[in-house]
């Protein structure tokens, strides 16, 4: 049975490890369970956050995934516009419910970073907001009230130079998560963003870096030192 979680402490069997983990995690800190868009829920099996529509998945214990009946069940009933899941559930709930799945690629850091490195600064919202709408198609008023919110609790942060800009997600339990990475038109090609990103990575030294990329930009994230980790799904309708 999948049930509402009331407080953090009902969320003790999550992970330590893992992006869907660190997902749920960001999201308990940043909200908790006092917000009607945000819930939390568990079963024997699985950690579910809701942040709106969205959904993220966790599986916390074996689980039989040829019988994901009732997760399926769940979601249709509290609807949704996208789910995020590990690769293997991904499959099986694309097929049970019928729906869009594009493959994400989880990136590891493992490269070195140069003893001198690009100067960074964090960034105003209002700032990255100029030159991520440059690259990305944004809806400012959610994603300042979500991006203030993470910013206000200590989640994520926004690092950039001259002309790019990227987020660091969430760092939590020694592992963090690179998003929203941009670069403004008249400057790409130029290794801004290479020089942000290795920058950044160095910040992080004491915990390992992932990041999410589609197909079409991982010969960029491998000569930067990142390593395929493994698959991850979003879902849509």
């Amino acid at each position: 049975m999948i049930k509402l979680v009331y407080s953090e402490y009902e969320l003790l069997m999550l992970p330590k490890s893992g992006i869907e983990a660190q997902k749920i995690r960001a999201l308990m800190k940043a909200y908790g369970t006092n917000y009607d868009f945000c819930s939390f829920y568990k079963s024997d099996e699985f950690i579910l956050a809701r942040f709106y529509n969205e959904f993220v998945i966790c599986k916390h214990s074996e689980a039989d995934n040829n019988k994901l009946d009732e997760l399926s069940e769940f979601l249709t009933f509290s609807g949704f516009s996208k789910i995020f899941c590990s690769d293997d559930i991904g499959e099986i709930l694309k097929g049970e419910l019928s729906l869009n799945c594009k493959k994400l690629n989880l990136m590891k850091f493992y490269g070195e970073v140069p003893e001198v490195c690009g100067k960074i600064k964090e960034l105003s919202l209002t700032k990255a907001y100029d030159i991520l709408k440059t690259s990305f198609e944004i809806n400012f008023e959610p994603w300042y009230l979500d991006m203030s919110h993470r910013i206000r609790h200590g989640i994520s942060k926004f690092y950039g130079n001259d002309s790019s800009v990227l987020a660091v997600q969430h760092d939590l339990c020694g592992e963090a998560l690179l998003s929203q990475i941009a670069t403004i038109p008249e400057k790409r090609g130029q290794g801004k963003a290479s020089e942000l990103i290795l920058s950044v990575c160095k910040t992080l030294c004491k915990s390992n870096v992932f990041l999410l990329c589609e197909d079409k930009n991982l010969s960029f994230y491998k000569k930067l030192g990142f390593i395929q980790s493994g698959l991850k799904c979003e879902l849509s309708e």
